[in-house]
């Protein structure tokens, strides 16, 4: 058997050079990553108040680079940050019309992208690798 170390760099390295190829074909090239996260995560939560305590939240990341990404969003106008409707001394996070049309290229192209990866694998086999996915996160995290 292969070093499992080396089975997953080359997955990962695989898994990241076909996504960003697809994502330039679908026109979301800089939505692969955090950005694209959180532009669908505003766009699933639409109908709420989104502030960047909940980026935070939802990526898992510290507040400095939830900031810097908010900041890099509103300047590839992806959004924008306005007071809040109920309480002015926080500021949501809404998207623009940019950011909205982005949001329905992404979920096209996520559709896509898990199209091509789960191809060929049965529900079992799914199964199992969630299974052992979950189990590496948990190791890493301990």
């Amino acid at each position: 058997m292969k070093d499992p170390f080396d089975i997953f760099r080359t997955f990962i390295n695989t898994m990241e050079t076909s996504v960003q190829e697809l994502a330039k074909k679908h026109g979301v090239e800089h939505l692969a990553g955090p950005q694209g996260f959180t532009v669908s995560y505003l766009f699933e939560n639409r109908d709420k108040e989104i502030f960047i305590k909940d980026i935070e939240e939802r990526l898992r990341i510290s507040k400095s680079v939830a900031s810097n990404l908010i900041k890099r969003m509103e300047k590839n106008g992806f959004i924008q940050v306005k007071p809040s409707l109920k309480d002015k001394r926080y500021k949501q996070i809404v998207l623009t019309e940019l950011g909205l049309d982005k949001a329905e290229k992404i979920k096209v192209f996520r559709s896509k992208i898990e199209e091509i990866i789960l191809k060929d694998i049965d529900k079992k086999n799914l199964e199992v690798a969630r299974r052992v996915f979950l189990q590496i996160k948990t190791n890493l995290e301990k």
